[in-house]
């Protein structure tokens, strides 16, 4: 008897004119003569018994033993983008239908499924066209060409710590806050892989099968239906928890913020929460039962690339493009600039730069350098998420201006200096037991324990009690009341004593080091930026009032070599920065990357960290790299084709090689090239939609009016597609220099388009564009797009 061909096919049950649609075509399908011939079993969902079987069994079983699985995405549906998400986990041949005249069918598989997937669909207006299209692909005739490499077949090396991949909404609800802490201080704290959209918002398919495979468990964070951006998080949400079920992740956890209508799926899988508590709760248990494989020690990294002695492209790799996700061997290849060397030695440090510039891969790189000598402390503050909802109420209270100041003042420094006595118990409380605490030590510890509810809960929920305990302050008419209340509520007479006690253990070390970063958290779409930025402002203006007190010494303290490193994205320092005088005092030192050739080292040292020693970066370019790309030496081709930040050029070159070994290649080809880079122009376009104004939020629709345009544009047509998107005339010129600043567009100069390093070069280069144009009969100032965004948005 001939071997069947077993083709399932996936479709959400609504409306009824897409399943009517789709039978029609199976049933055309059924007859046609090849379909016979070959004994293909076309299945829709439909078809299958589920009743009184558990239906998750059911569907991964059907598709288990589907040698094709077929799935319609016209509307985004969460079984289906489950169902998708095991497939490819299964190694299922793939075959994707959409219906291309429903409007805004293309657009939405583009912006949900085209970069994850990187797979294409076939457009259909009927039945006819379905069966058609489905015919003339012939998914069966090539059943190994599966989206993951057999790679993913074998089991993954285990990492030296246990580890947990986080999907995270792009909400930073109470119950994602509660996930986090509670993630942070669990067994996976050091190897914790947090999925971010707001960091990283266009992860790939392989960067998701690489850390399923090598995660101990995997937790799932979706959305209520009511909540911001819930369709296309949740849609995506589901098909990670789809990759994971099917490649076999048993310690596998679904949340679900209510209300939110569980799909029949994973229905057995999901736990949902109506308050944080409960989330907490649910979380705790799991983690818990976990059963987690203890860990053998592994050959080092040096000893490995001692013994090998050949170059393998699919030995190698690049790193992540995001810091956080490599927290542990950053600081085994990281580039040395004069940022670090400066917040290194310097006392304050205001670090600015954009998003993937560096700032966070910085802060590791200090950590370990600081935590390299025993007679230094480290302190790092980076909040998981808090909201200023309550400060913005605070702040529009009758505050008398000094007492405004002081109120921000003194709660950052009740933040700063709770923090640093928290992260000084935590490392006396991690010594070995024999080792006694010294008097001063006891005493601290002590003073801590007993103001345990004030001093030790986590940064979001000290700034909230702050904050209510604050609410009615203005109804005091006079200063010196208001200014007692705010004492009162932040501890002033605590923190005095905290601070003596502090000098006591951490006066004789080398230095102390406090490093605060992730301060953007509620920095987006609805929010209100006054209250925040108002609230970073008074950190910039108080870290060196931090600083001198700390460092202060008198008859009845002891001071503390100190010295105090902020990190911050250049778009939200351009809301602070009008706000005060004095700039030129502010210890700022802005992150750029203008040489071409630091870049270059940072792809050099990644690749020479995880080849044979005896090879050298040109030697890896030489022998694992296509020599030239369309014309280009390969290197200037990724940097001809990325943002200049290290982020970006680290993204191409890693989907590049992701590439190459899932085609079986031995050297990264000019093919694989392009197909990378026509995934990182739809990464780019998505990233830096992240730094548009959270209140004005047109920077997409920008962007789109930009769609073929030719690649060098004039002022007035720059200006005429910005407001096509609908954007005011008040802020026209506001969205041109947002253009400039996240160098989509570079700026005419005498000689060249040159792309502004920072909102200060791109005033300057602005102001000289405009009178070059009208001193040389330009007529109007020219920009040129970015080739970064060519393929997203097929710029001619």
């Amino acid at each position: 008897m001939a071997k069947h061909i077993d083709v399932f096919y996936a479709y959400p049950s609504r409306p009824e004119s897409m399943g009517e649609t789709i039978t029609n075509a199976v049933a055309e399908l059924r007859g046609d003569r090849v379909v016979k011939d070959l004994h293909i079993r076309l299945r829709p969902w439909p078809d299958m018994r589920t009743s009184g079987k558990t239906i998750i069994t059911e569907i991964t079983k059907t598709i288990d033993r589907c040698a094709v699985f077929v799935c319609d995405l016209t509307y985004p549906n969460l079984n289906v983008t489950f169902e998708l998400g095991f497939a490819i986990g299964r190694f299922k041949r793939l075959w994707i239908s959409l219906n291309t005249s429903i409007e805004g069918a293309a657009k939405q598989y583009n912006r949900t499924f085209a970069g994850i997937v990187g797979a294409g669909y076939y457009g259909y207006e009927n039945h006819h066209d379905i069966s058609a299209g489905f015919l003339n692909d012939s998914p069966w005739r090539s059943l190994d060409e599966h989206l993951l490499s057999e790679s993913y077949r074998r089991p993954a090396p285990r990492p030296e710590l246990p580890t947990l991949l986080y999907v995270k909404p792009p909400v930073n609800t109470d119950a994602v806050i509660v996930t986090l802490e509670d993630l942070q201080t669990s067994e996976f704290k050091e190897s914790l892989i947090v999925d971010d959209p707001r960091e990283n918002p266009a992860q790939t398919l392989e960067w998701y099968a690489e850390k399923i495979s090598l995660a101990d468990a995997v937790i799932v964070h979706l959305l209520a239906d009511e909540h911001r951006d819930s369709l296309l998080h949740n849609a995506k949400a589901s098909f990670v928890a789809g990759l994971a079920h099917g490649l076999r992740k048993k310690n596998l956890l679904m949340l679900a913020h209510t209300p939110f209508e569980p799909p029949t799926d994973y229905r057995l899988l999901l736990k949902s929460h109506s308050t944080a508590e409960e989330c907490k709760r649910c979380v705790t248990a799991w983690l818990r039962g976990l059963e987690i494989p203890r860990r053998r020690p592994r050959r080092s990294e040096e000893e490995t690339r001692r013994k090998a002695s050949t170059l393998e492209l699919r030995n190698m790799s690049i790193g992540e493009p995001v810091a956080e996700h490599e927290n542990l061997q950053l600081d085994e290849y990281f580039v040395e600039t004069a940022a670090y060397f400066h917040a290194l030695e310097a006392q304050a440090t205001i670090m600015i730069g954009r998003r993937g510039t560096g700032k966070t891969a910085n802060l590791i790189a200090l950590q370990v350098a600081f935590r390299g000598d025993r007679r230094n402390h480290v302190c790092t503050v980076k909040p998981v998420g808090y909201e200023v909802e309550g400060l913005v109420r605070l702040l529009k209270e009758d505050l008398h201006e000094a007492e405004r100041g002081y109120l921000i003042d003194s709660l950052w420094k009740f933040l700063i200096y709770s923090e640093l006595a928290a992260s000084v118990c935590r490392e006396l409380e991690a010594r070995p037991t024999h080792q006694v605490p010294s008097a001063s030590e006891d005493r601290l510890m002590k003073h801590v324990e007993a103001n345990a509810s004030i001093l030790l809960p986590p940064f979001s929920q000290r700034l909230d009690r702050a904050v209510r305990s604050l609410v009615g302050v203005g109804n005091l008419a006079a200063r010196e009341e208001q200014r007692n209340r705010i004492s009162e509520n932040l501890h002033t007479a605590l923190l005095g004593d905290l601070r003596r006690l502090l000098g006591d253990v951490l006066s004789d070390r080398n230095k102390v080091a406090i490093l605060i970063d992730n301060l953007d958290e509620p920095w987006g779409p609805g929010r209100e930026t006054s209250g925040l930025a108002d609230l970073l402002l008074g950190l910039l203006r108080v870290s060196r009032d931090v600083c001198a007190d700390l460092q202060h010494e008198d008859y009845w303290q002891k001071g503390i070599h100190v010295s105090l490193t902020i990190f911050l994205r250049s778009d939200i320092f351009a809301h602070v920065q009008p706000l005060t005088s004095e700039q030129d005092k502010w210890p700022l030192y802005r992150v750029t990357w203008n040489d071409r050739a630091v870049l270059l080292r940072v792809l050099d040292e990644r690749l020479r960290h995880r080849a044979p020693t005896r090879f050298d970066a040109e030697d890896i370019w030489e022998q694992l790299f296509a020599q030239k790309v369309v014309g280009l030496p390969t290197r200037d081709f990724v940097l001809d084709n990325t943002l200049a930040r290290p982020r970006d050029v680290i993204y191409l070159v890693r989907e590049a090689m992701a590439k190459a070994v899932n085609r079986g290649h031995a050297t990264v080809t000019p093919e694989d090239f392009l197909a990378a880079r026509e995934e990182y122009s739809r990464y780019v376009f998505t990233s830096i939609l992240k730094e548009d104004d959270p209140e004005k939020q047109k920077l997409e629709a920008v962007l789109y009016e930009f769609a073929g345009a030719p690649k060098r544009v004039t002022a007035p047509d720059v200006a005429s597609r910005i407001a096509k998107a609908g954007v005011s005339e008040a802020d026209v010129d506001f969205y041109i220099n947002l253009l400039c600043d996240v160098n989509f567009l570079a700026i005419q100069t005498a000689s060249v388009f040159k792309f502004a390093s920072d909102e200060r070069e791109r005033e300057m280069l602005r102001s000289v564009a405009k009178k070059l144009a009208a001193e040389r009969g330009w007529g109007e100032e020219g920009y040129e797009i970015n080739a970064a965004f060519y393929q997203a948005l097929q710029i001619e």
